[in-house]
């Protein structure tokens, strides 16, 4: 259905972007090279239809004797068209079309002015002549002529339907040219199709000019290109428009103000040589003032159209030459006046029965129109076929026109591709599979053994710890092994036995604060100096070195810094114990209850701690080896509420640091 010849003449071109051209089988506006052939007629209608006041003119507007209209929002435009073209011979087609109009052109003023109006357009009866020197190849040229008989309604419509309608020096008429215009151009056709490719291109280019030198003269161009999709359906997008070619009266050239549309659609094919399209025409001059109401009216201001209607009203207007989108249609039906079915590839066989319809001319065919060899060449090609079917150069049983692995090493079992067995369908041969049934979809090495990133023993499949470092023992899953639970890895821990549910350091050990051997957890003297022996709960054996048991000897007089007679010994004992560890470092705190202002027990307990490091000091233990911090009654270790609680919490504490 490709084939089909849907439009020959300006029909489509002429009803959906107004450029006045001879229309194709592609499409809808562009125009191609392509003839109907002898006796073949194609007849049809197309149309588009825009809705919006500013499809009639600029910004919606007109105006009456100074006074400004607006026509209504929900007005319409539609351009009709009747064709029909005939082949006369097969390089030459002729035919008519004739357009139909409507402009539903509401308005506070009314349609006095036969501006609301169904009427006819100017008839245009055109030739199409193929030129047979220029067609070579997927190339192809046509010559094209027209004539535009103005039998259109005069001082009827709003938006004049062609650029060379526009009268600079008079009224223009919207529906007409008013004058007899011809038209002469070529169209070019690019079918690539015809290498194999489903794509075609189309140009064409016409000048048009009206039977009087004080009118304008206009280039109507446009191009397409159409994808062939499937037969019975062909995407295209397309360019086209008018151009007037030079000032005439009040109208400057401006080629964004004359009709200019960009149409993508869809053509479908279907049988009995019936073509259906469709379209959006999308006007360029939209990029010119965009959705602007004011810009667009500023950019009709060089283009007002005079109109004179019925009874002599006349209106001003800004001049749109096409609307800013339209959808379009179209609809044609082929058949062969002489009765016979169309043969488009020359081949003798109708493209009705051929099944290979663009063959090539002078290519012999058979009854279903496909290629055929002759006799000679089909017997040296059979020969070739039996010779090669009989060579075999790795010796494997396959013949090397059937090998798909034409090396095999000789003595190795094939499959009938000739290529070696592999059961375990891995891409490695049986005879070099070490691991004959590696699962499948699994990577595997050059052995045929499933990949194994880190080397620990464990495939990557199966593997969630794929970065494991050499060497190292994993479990079944790839990870390292940690027997206690820790988180640190059994190669790591020096700690392997830890409890369960105990923070451990980054040895996997349980934290030992004061470094006596005895864990944090398990240590009920966490303060003991360094050096010092302890117990299995971690406290001194020596009482004397036990700063938990020391610090109870401290003791200030009530509500004083002034330590008590009975805490010198201690003292003595602390600063003894502490020039006997010179890598000891102490910090003094002091604790008070919660009687009182805390201000007042902040300072005192910062007194207390500075009376004990001074008296330590005096007794020859490095300064620098001790601080004192006051903490008031902050850090509790009893109840307030009680005299018991009090006690305990007016405390001195001994804690070693570390530099």
């Amino acid at each position: 259905m490709k084939k089909i010849i849907a439009l020959s003449l300006l029909s489509s071109s002429l009803a959906f972007s107004q450029v006045g051209m001879l229309g194709g089988s592609e499409g809808l506006h562009e125009v191609n090279a392509k003839t109907l052939g002898q006796w073949q007629i194609n007849l049809g209608a197309s149309g588009n239809i825009t809705f919006g006041s500013w499809g009639l003119s600029r910004g919606g507007i007109y105006e009456v004797n100074g006074k400004r209209y607006s026509f209504n929002d929900a007005d319409a435009s539609l351009s009709g068209n009747l064709f029909v073209a005939v082949g006369v011979l097969d390089f030459i087609d002729v035919g008519a079309s004739l357009p139909l109009y409507y402009e539903h052109a509401n308005s506070q003023w009314g349609g006095k002015a036969n501006m609301w109006t169904t009427s006819r357009g100017d008839l245009n009866l055109f030739t199409k002549i193929g030129l047979p020197f220029a067609s070579v190849g997927v190339f192809d040229m046509a010559l094209m002529l027209d004539l535009y008989v103005p039998t259109g309604e005069p001082n009827a419509g709003v938006r004049p339907r062609h650029a060379w309608y526009l009268n600079g020096s008079s009224y223009t008429h919207p529906f007409t040219a008013d004058r007899w215009a011809f038209g002469a151009g070529l169209a070019l056709s690019f079918d690539f199709n015809k290498i194999g490719a489903p794509i075609s291109w189309n140009l064409a280019a016409s000048y048009v000019a009206l039977a009087s030198y004080s009118r304008t003269q206009t280039l109507v161009y446009n191009t397409g290109v159409n994808w062939n999709a499937a037969s019975w359906l062909t995407p295209f997008l397309e360019f086209s428009a008018e151009m007037r070619l030079q000032k005439v009266g009040r109208y400057k050239v401006d080629p964004l103000v004359d009709p200019m549309l960009l149409t993508p659609g869809v053509r479908f094919h279907f049988p009995h040589n019936i073509d259906f399209a469709l379209g959006v025409d999308f006007a360029l001059r939209f990029f010119q003032s965009g959705a602007s109401h004011r810009a667009d009216i500023e950019y009709g201001k060089n283009h007002t159209i005079y109109y004179e209607g019925e009874r002599g009203v006349k209106a001003t207007y800004g001049y749109v030459g096409s609307p800013l989108f339209a959808g379009s249609a179209l609809v044609s039906v082929k058949f062969d006046a002489a009765g016979k079915s169309e043969d488009s590839d020359g081949d003798g066989i109708p493209d009705n029965e051929d099944k290979c319809a663009r063959t090539e001319k002078g290519v012999k065919v058979d009854a279903e129109g496909c290629p055929v060899e002759d006799a000679a060449k089909i017997a040296r090609d059979r020969a070739i076929a039996d010779s090669l079917a009989r060579v075999d150069s790795d010796k494997d049983g396959i013949a090397d026109v059937n090998d798909r692995c034409p090396n095999t090493v000789a003595g190795i079992s094939v499959d009938s591709l000739g290529c070696m067995l592999d059961f375990d369908k891995d891409g490695v041969a049986d005879n070099l599979d070490q691991c004959p049934n590696t699962p499948s979809g699994v990577p595997v090495n050059s052995t045929g053994c499933a990949m194994d990133f880190d080397k620990d023993g464990v495939a990557d499949y199966l593997d969630k710890c794929p970065n494991t470092p050499a060497g190292v023992e994993v479990g079944s899953n790839g990870c390292l092994l940690d027997t206690d639970k820790d988180g640190i890895a059994d190669f790591k821990d020096k700690c392997p036995g830890t409890p369960s549910g105990h923070v451990v350091d980054s040895l996997g050990c349980l934290p030992d604060f004061d470094k006596d051997g005895v864990p944090d957890v398990l240590d009920k003297c966490p303060n003991t100096l360094p050096g010092v022996r302890v117990d299995q709960n971690g406290c001194p054996l020596n009482k004397k070195e036990d700063l938990d048991q020391l610090k109870k000897g401290i003791n200030f007089k009530t509500a004083s810094a002034r330590l008590t007679k009975s805490s010198y010994g201690t003292l003595d004992d602390i600063a003894e114990l502490m020039i006997k560890i010179p890598e000891a470092n102490l910090e003094v705190q002091g604790h008070t209850d919660n009687k009182g202002s805390e201000k007042r027990n902040k300072k005192l307990s910062e007194d207390r701690a500075a009376a004990v490091v001074k008296y330590l000091v005096k007794k020859g233990v490095a300064k620098d080896r001790l601080r004192a911090a006051g903490y008031g009654s902050e850090k509790p270790i009893a109840d307030n509420t009680d005299a018991a609680g009090r006690a305990q919490n007016r405390r001195v504490e001994l804690v070693p640091f570390s530099k």
